[in-house]
């Protein structure tokens, strides 16, 4: 029952997170709200503190800032016990935003410095730069410029050491106010150059990344096709019944007639039958190129499909570094064919074992093991389609540099936990997954290397007995404090 409890208020969460994104900071505190008090019943006190800053941010988002400020301080208080030096570091920052807001800058510069501490201290580099980002710009509300410049400088390397693009852009924009306030033109347009420099370079990259979802037009048109190969079989029965009627009227006028309608209608139905047969055939390939087989047939059955949870599924991501700067070298031809033919490879690799794609994202591809069809296997099953697929690109990359091409450097995470499954969508059907292990697996991704396999720890535990790991310790991993991370070797 607790363990339901659990579940449910991660969703909860979820939900709320979602609606977070959307500026819907409304129905995202009915939400936080609603895990709150579950995770209360459930005194875990992780949770509660994490609802508590959920709902500060919301609180701050709406501008009502006293209502922010209380939530925060809610948060702080348990994460200060737990000793959560990630959450401590997280609520401060927002502190320093408050008193900032507030006017208050000498309270504010004290948590921000405290804030900068402890990200230090737990090796949290993009913490860092968001620390020394905000203290910078607050010493230019207080007219100390070289000491503002300074942060702002640090920001700026420890953001491109990170290759944070967001990051290095609000730099470039904060250190040319600054010059700019101080008459410092020359310098103050400079940085604002390099500001629109990679202002462009971000929209160029949402522009390829567009470009690459052409691959999935084809695959869009017939999930389009399949409504109506769906609703063929109706169609056909009307015609059948419309020819029965005619058929009646024709017997009252002839027994002649009715041989020869008989006969002929007998053509007809087995005609129509033959078209019945190959247009569901082709209507039930086309569900399965969208849908698992299970959930196809529960749509067929039913209409629709009920989401399901999931207690144990291993989550796979993978992306390519550097992949914009290879992008901006290829014609739109090139690079769809190339995204083509690796992720076609990709598929023909995860269908050895029961492992279920679920989508690709630009040059992004994510697979899922242990569902619709529960199993104990999926991390192991997981792991070796990883471990083809870590092998393809190597060889792949042989060819390619022979060819003079370039090369596809692939990072590779896995992490196993819960998740919910279902069909989100009407006309264009769509299966997906959600929860906190879809999050942690993209994070695994985000936070590996190029040509290794990064896993967490519950995934290694998992498959130990069945593959060399190499144990990278507790790395921070973006609002997910430290977690064990361990390459497949």
């Amino acid at each position: 029952m607790l363990g339901r409890k659990d579940k449910m208020s991660t969703s909860f969460t979820n939900i709320g997170n979602i609606h977070a994104d959307n500026k819907n900071n409304d129905k995202a505190l009915e939400y936080y709200f609603m895990s709150l008090e579950i995770d209360e019943k459930l005194n875990d006190k992780n949770r509660i503190a994490q609802d508590y800053f959920n709902i500060a941010i919301c609180y701050d988002e709406k501008g009502e800032d006293e209502k922010a400020f209380d939530f925060f301080n809610k948060s702080l208080k348990i994460y200060e016990v737990e000793e959560d030096k990630a959450g401590v570091a997280a609520v401060l920052g927002s502190f320093g935003t408050y008193y900032t807001k507030k006017g208050d800058y000498n309270k504010a510069i004290e948590n921000y410095f405290k804030a900068l501490a402890l990200k230090e201290e737990i090796g949290d580099k993009h913490g860092i730069a968001l620390a020394y980002h905000d203290i910078g710009n607050l010493y230019i509300k207080q007219k100390r410029f070289p000491e503002a410049k300074k942060k702002l400088l640090l920001s700026l390397d420890i953001s491109k050491e990170i290759e944070s693009k967001p990051f290095i852009l609000k730099a470039y924009r904060s250190l040319s106010t600054c010059d700019s306030i101080q008459g410092n033109f020359k310098s103050a347009y400079e940085f604002h150059h390099l500001y629109s420099v990679i202002k462009d370079s971000i929209y160029n990259q949402e522009s390829n990344k567009a470009m690459t979802e052409m691959s999935t037009k084809y695959e869009t048109e017939k999930k389009e096709q399949q409504i109506k190969l769906l609703n063929k079989d109706k169609e056909i029965q009307a015609a059948i019944a419309a020819a029965e009627n005619r058929r009646n009227k024709i017997i009252i006028f002839s027994i002649s007639s009715i041989l020869l309608l008989v006969f002929g209608f007998a053509l007809f139905a087995n005609r129509q039958k033959n078209i019945i047969k190959k247009e569901k055939k082709r209507s039930d390939e086309l569900l399965l190129n969208i849908l698992p087989y299970e959930t196809a047939e529960e749509l067929k059955l039913n209409g629709h499909a009920e989401p399901r949870q999931f207690d144990m599924v291993t989550v796979l991501f993978t992306d390519f570094k550097g992949f914009t700067q290879i992008a901006e070298n290829m014609s739109a031809k090139e690079l769809v064919g190339e995204l083509d033919f690796v992720f076609k490879k990709f598929d023909e690799i995860i269908a050895k074992y029961p492992i279920e794609k679920i989508k690709t994202i630009g040059d992004a591809y994510m697979c899922a093991g242990g569902l619709p069809t529960p199993n104990t296997t999926n991390s192991i099953d997981v792991t070796r389609a990883a471990v083809e697929i870590q092998q393809f690109i190597q060889s792949y990359n042989v060819k390619q540099t022979s060819a003079g091409k370039p090369v596809f450097e692939i990072r590779i995470g896995i992490h196993t936990g819960p998740i919910v499954a279902g069909i989100v969508g009407i006309k264009k059907f769509s299966y997906d997954i959600w929860g906190d292990t879809v999050n942690t697996a993209s994070r695994m991704e985000s936070s590996g290397e190029a040509g290794k396999i990064n896993v967490s720890g519950s995934t290694y535990q998992l498959i130990k007995e069945h593959f060399k790991c190499e144990f990278r310790g507790k790395i921070s991993a973006k609002n997910k404090g430290e977690i064990d991370m361990y390459f497949v070797s």
